[in-house]
């Protein structure tokens, strides 16, 4: 993973998004410098009013109407661009984040499994919906409003000046002042925003978790607990968010009190100047206007720090994200061989951390259209070994060859083909039976789907549901058994018609009777191609043409079942032990 990324720089992620739409923000930031010029002018033309037309001998109704009318004229006016503005960053934001979350789900896809095994569902779930969402305050509230808050100071100190260069000098006093308070409450709440995000997604991580493993928590009665662990973990993030409230509700309470210490400062001095004859009442006027204007457009920065600072935070850990390279590259030019689905390990070692293997020196060969088994204690490296065939992993040393051409060298896309995997945990999605069994892919033809569930035995159990094939599932099948899950997965293998088939303890959870049914989709499934099997079951891997035994990594026996028994070995062990249930258990 990348190293830290420097905070201003991370905004660097922003600039191809901001230059894709550079017509709109254009135009949107012409609207806010007219409306700003607009409004910066009304005071001055109420200060014309007042001196030429109202504070002198002889007060003309006539010209104060008539500047009337021109100020609510700017107002209306000013109304009616600042809608527009806003109209067009809103959608401009929507559109960009909508943008950036999808090119950030489709990196997230293209990363390898180690990725998602070292990081949580809740924090990928965080980067993915709730940093992506922050930045749309960025697009529609702290571009416009800081840009227009800078424009409006500039302005309203140059019409200060030009009314009168001491009182507005004065003025300026503050602005070092309101400054430094800034940069402190920026640096504190930067602190309370990482807070803020970093226990966000430890609550989100739990709550995925015990949704996941709500029937556990149920069966050991762990509610009250799990409850008080979630409670714990809301605390903290309620904690985190009403420290940013604070910190933020006194960062703009101290704005506006200097605001108003200035106002109350320029009626004490500008008073007396207006009854000494130094300044006339409609310079004073204009400059109470200005100098709560002044403070308008930096209480308006000030009060944007946070989503600034929020923008900064998210855009960092989605920077972040965006910079880690998927582990697995298909190289330029690579083509697949002819496929016969030949499988060879050689010299295979993987460590999945410095310095741990998981695999050592793996050396096999498995020939076209075999069935070999594979068994071992738990953590023997089984599923490890057959991870490498589909490219889950890159292999530490060695190589893994489909049919003599190195799975690095192949186009994954044709990999992800030939090699096809069902495991023990069945992944289905809210959708009907068919869009599961061919994946929502709309060319696969809805009799094919049929065949395949013909083949496998899942049809019988279709046709019993209410709309047969049309049934919508909930998510992850909830609502089928775990056999006729699996026959679903099966049948969906069977649509993608795979070489090389990889059943990962496919029937690790299935009862006796549900298991002879699945078996029997196994051996249509089976006909023709490679099959390579992890079980525990001893009816699993019996008939198998080769069964390869694997202990702390390496190979230590391989040979026909009746073989293996007869050395009196590991495999042997593992079948007196337990650890190889006969087929007559459930």
């Amino acid at each position: 993973m990348s190293g830290e990324v420097r905070q201003f720089g991370a905004l660097r992620t922003l600039l191809p998004y901001l230059a894709a739409h550079r017509g709109r923000l254009s135009l949107a930031f012409l609207l806010v410098v007219t409306v700003v010029v607009i409004e910066t002018a009304q005071p001055y033309l109420i200060k014309e009013a007042i001196d030429r037309y109202i504070a002198v001998a002889h007060p003309d109704g006539a010209a104060v109407l008539w500047m009337s009318g021109v100020y609510l004229i700017t107002v209306l006016f000013a109304f009616g661009l600042t809608y527009w503005q806003e109209i067009i960053l809103q959608h401009t934001g929507l559109v960009t984040v909508r943008e950036i979350r999808t090119n950030l789900f489709i990196h997230l896809q293209q990363l390898s499994l180690r990725y998602f095994d070292q990081n949580s569902a809740g924090r990928i779930i965080t980067n993915v919906v709730n940093d992506t969402e922050s930045l749309t305050s960025f697009f529609s509230q702290f571009l416009s409003i800081t840009v227009r808050g800078i424009l409006s100071l500039a302005l309203i100190m140059i019409f200060m000046l030009r009314l009168n260069v001491t009182v507005a000098l004065y003025c300026f006093i503050l602005i070092p002042i309101i400054a430094l308070i800034s940069v402190y409450f920026r640096i504190k709440l930067r602190v309370i925003y990482n807070q803020i995000r970093n226990r966000l997604s430890s609550a989100i991580s739990f709550l995925a978790e015990n949704l996941s493993g709500m029937a556990v928590i149920q069966i050991f009665h762990q509610e009250a607990k799990q409850q008080r662990k979630f409670d714990e973990r809301n605390l903290s993030l309620r904690t985190a968010t009403i420290d940013e409230n604070r910190m933020t509700l006194l960062l703009n309470s101290t704005t506006e009190l200097l605001g108003d210490f200035g106002v109350a400062a320029l009626v004490w001095f500008g008073g007396r100047a207006v009854l000494h004859g130094a300044i006339t009442f409609g310079v004073l006027f204009a400059f109470i206007g200005y100098i709560r204007r002044f403070f308008q457009p930096i209480n308006m920065i000030t009060q944007q720090l946070n989503v600034l600072q929020t923008t900064i935070i998210a855009t960092e850990r989605i920077a972040r994200t965006m910079q880690v390279t998927p582990e697995i590259e298909e190289h330029a030019g690579s083509t697949a061989p002819k496929i016969r689905g030949q499988v060879r390990f050689e010299a295979v070692s993987l460590a999945y951390l410095p310095g741990q293997p998981v695999l050592t020196t793996i050396n096999l060969t498995i020939q076209p259209g075999s069935k070999t088994g594979f068994v071992g204690a738990s953590g023997a490296g089984k599923s490890s070994l057959l991870n490498l065939v589909a490219r889950f992993y890159d292999a530490t040393e060695g190589a893994v060859l489909i049919d003599g051409t190195d799975v690095r060298q192949w186009p994954l896309e044709a990999l992800r083909h030939t090699v096809g995997i069902v495991q023990q945990d069945v992944t289905l999605f809210s959708g009907t039976i068919i869009d599961n069994v061919r994946f929502f892919r709309t060319d696969i033809s809805e009799e094919r789907v049929r065949e395949a569930c013909r083949l496998v035995g899942a049809e019988p159990f279709i046709l019993r549901l209410a709309n047969g094939y049309e049934a919508v599932l909930s998510e992850r099948g909830s609502t089928l058994s775990a056999g006729e899950r699996q026959l679903l997965s099966f049948a969906r293998v069977l649509v993608f018609d795979p070489r090389i088939l990889i059943l990962d303890e496919a029937t690790a959870s299935l009862d006796s009777r549900t298991e002879a049914v699945v078996q029997e989709a196994i051996h249509r499934v089976s006909q023709g191609r490679t099959l390579l099997v992890i079980a525990h079951r001893l009816s699993t891997v019996r008939e198998m043409d080769t069964i390869v035994v694997l202990d702390k990594g390496r190979i230590v026996e391989a040979g026909t079942h009746a073989e293996l028994i007869q050395q009196q070995g590991h495999y042997q062990y593992l079948h007196r032990s337990g650890s190889m249930l006969e087929e007559d258990e459930g």
